[in-house]
């Protein structure tokens, strides 16, 4: 894990790997919380916490040994990047309510297909970098592969709902627009780190507010707890943060639509969910959207 979160300056092509294999250990995010949900009395928002507390021991215990030798990130670097874990803990904590609130079809449509939308747009103005052709072609592609891929799914839409996948679309384009500055500040393991603390402290008030943290309590519930700690916060995460110092913010969130690709996918397999039409095209959009992506050196 260690090498995986302190290499810098990867190249085109290792950041779509690296960034493609985050997505693709972030759409085991759904099956793993349902596991914990099962085998536990935790609820979104406790399961949310877990992740983030039993990510930031160990990064922050390979920072303290590895990070000696490096130079220590400015005050305004650590804040940003205590930021950028707040704004995405901010983005999880709207899109599980929404979920919640109406279900996984029309929040996953508007967190995942706003979020690239805003995306695009924010690095137009904020950054001058205004997307060519090519990626807004394979934005329009994966776009409409997650719709392909959301169509059969129960429909279930109240206003709050709607409000907080807007909500979590929002600060989804927030991070992605600003984690690319603050990782070529800093090494990507004490910005994986610092921004999981960010993320965990983000969520700690809503955590009292649902009653406390809670605990785990069986070991079936700490494997899955661990699991999202260390695989879907430590591993993947360090490898977006990685990927963020080379790729446009519009690239990473056509990547990230690979999560619910997988989250699909791994629903058929493990849950009997049945493979529809659009699930197969959908996802057939998605791969050819992100394999555009990937042989595309804009």
């Amino acid at each position: 894990m260690t090498a995986v979160l302190t290499r810098t300056g990867p190249s085109r092509q290792r950041a779509y790997r690296e960034m493609a294999l985050a997505a693709l250990l972030w759409g085991t995010i759904g099956p793993a919380a349902a596991f914990v949900t099962d085998h536990t009395s935790l609820s979104p928002i406790q399961t949310s916490l877990w992740r983030l507390l039993v990510a930031v021991v160990p990064l922050s215990a390979i920072a303290l040994v590895v990070g000696r030798a490096a130079a220590r990130p400015t005050r305004g670097l650590v804040l940003g990047a205590l930021a950028v874990g707040a704004v995405t803990g901010m983005s999880q904590l709207a899109y599980f309510a929404a979920v919640v609130e109406s279900g996984i079809a029309i929040p996953t449509l508007i967190a995942c297909g706003l979020g690239p939308i805003l995306t695009a747009v924010g690095q137009t103005v904020l950054f001058g970098d205004r997307p060519d052709a090519r990626t807004l072609i394979a934005l329009a592609v994966a776009l409409g592969g997650l719709v392909l891929l959301m169509l059969d799914s129960p429909h279930t839409v109240t206003a709050l709902g709607i409000v907080l996948s807007v909500l979590s679309a929002v600060t989804y384009a927030a991070y992605a627009l600003s984690v690319g500055p603050v990782s070529r500040g800093m090494s990507t393991l004490n910005l994986t780190a610092i921004a999981s603390l960010g993320g965990a402290l983000a969520i700690l008030p809503f955590t009292f507010a649902d009653g406390g943290p809670g605990v785990p309590g069986t070991v079936a519930g700490w494997a899955g707890i661990l699991h999202l700690g260390v695989i879907v916060s430590c591993v993947a995460y360090g490898l977006y943060y990685s990927s963020a110092r080379t790729l446009p913010s519009t690239h990473i969130t056509i990547l990230i639509l690979l999560e619910p690709l997988v989250a699909a996918l791994l629903a058929v397999v493990f849950f009997g969910e049945h493979l529809t039409a659009g699930t197969i095209a959908g996802g057939v959009l998605m791969l050819a959207a992100v394999a555009a992506l990937r042989d595309h050196d804009g």
